[in-house]
């Protein structure tokens, strides 16, 4: 049996039979783990009767992915989840930590390091999802070039559960790979272009949430921001999600809002920077999981590039 729920899921091993996975996961289903207390068999089974009031909808990533401004490309948790590079060479750190729904076990925490040296962009990280028995560690590596007005990087990520599974796949008992990329171009008049098909190739352990190809078209004014986006369901099978955000910056403050179909929910922001130090959270509502919020802390190598994690006006605007 496999139930599918929006916004997360690796297999949910618990002593109900039941191998999730959100957003049109597929895969073989997996044998139970063994068995759990009363409150996380109880939490199981809350969890699939709501998956069951909810169909299947493309899905944004959920290792790496930080809370942003809409507009804004180019930190190094983004160029692994998305891969796409910044414009400017610099040295950063970000670390991310997500609640998802309210339910501690299925937190995830990463740490993402970037660099970049002339036209050549990098990153890296780890990202760990859940606990001992219902959780999974994520390595991931991107690499790709930028110029100004353009950049791309190919990006790759290697999963392995906590608890494998009993019978091998191919790439071992509960591992999995997933390759991809991603492109930004600017189009002039404020206006940026970017696609990002982050799962062109998977092998082993189907990947916690399937994503199809992103296309989004942002534009900026000033201190004022906008950005839509469609995410298509990988392979063409389901109905495609759109989303839409807007921020407004006021100095080192960027406060922005984003709204998503298939279910219709929201999502609040804030970042404030304070020299290469950057601090941002946001809140996305969901009409029936509850809240999923999302914190990170990045520091960058320069006060130039730190306010570009918080200014998304400033990503292509800034001095060489």
């Amino acid at each position: 049996m496999r139930v599918q729920a929006p916004g997360w899921g690796r297999p949910f091993r618990g002593a109900i039979c039941v191998a999730m996975r959100p957003d049109q996961g597929h895969g073989a289903q997996r044998p139970c783990a063994a068995k759990r207390t009363a409150p996380s068999r109880h939490l199981a089974a809350i969890v699939c009767a709501l998956a069951l009031l909810l169909r299947p909808v493309p899905a944004r990533g959920q290792d790496f992915a930080s809370p942003t401004p809409p507009a804004l490309i180019g930190t190094p948790a983004i160029v692994l989840e998305r891969g796409l590079p910044a414009e400017q060479p610099a040295l950063a750190a970000e670390a991310v930590a997500t609640s998802w729904y309210g339910m501690p076990d299925l937190a995830t925490r990463a740490l993402a390091l970037g660099a970049g040296w002339r036209s050549i962009r990098g990153a890296a990280g780890i990202s760990r999802t859940g606990g001992d028995e219902l959780g999974w560690t994520t390595a991931a590596l991107a690499l790709g070039v930028a110029a100004r007005g353009a950049g791309a990087a190919l990006r790759v990520a290697a999963r392995r559960d906590c608890v494998p599974a009993a019978r091998d796949e191919a790439l071992g008992p509960g591992a999995g790979l997933e390759a991809g990329g991603g492109a930004w171009v600017e189009a002039g008049a404020g206006i940026t272009l970017s696609t990002s098909a982050p799962q062109i190739f998977t092998r082993g352990v189907a990947p916690p949430l399937e994503r199809g190809l992103e296309i989004g078209a942002s534009w900026v004014m000033d201190d004022l921001s906008i950005r839509l986006t469609r995410v298509s369901a990988r392979g063409g099978a389901g109905a495609a999600q759109h989303e839409a955000g807007l921020a407004l910056s006021a100095g080192p403050v960027t406060v922005w809002l984003e709204a998503r179909d298939l279910p219709a929910r929201g999502t609040l922001g804030l970042s404030a920077r304070a020299r290469a130090l950057t601090v941002a959270g946001a809140v996305e509502s969901h009409p029936v999981l509850g809240q999923t919020v999302r914190l990170s802390l990045a520091i960058s190598g320069s006060q130039r590039t730190g306010d570009a994690f918080a200014r998304p006006e400033r990503r292509l605007r800034a001095a060489p």
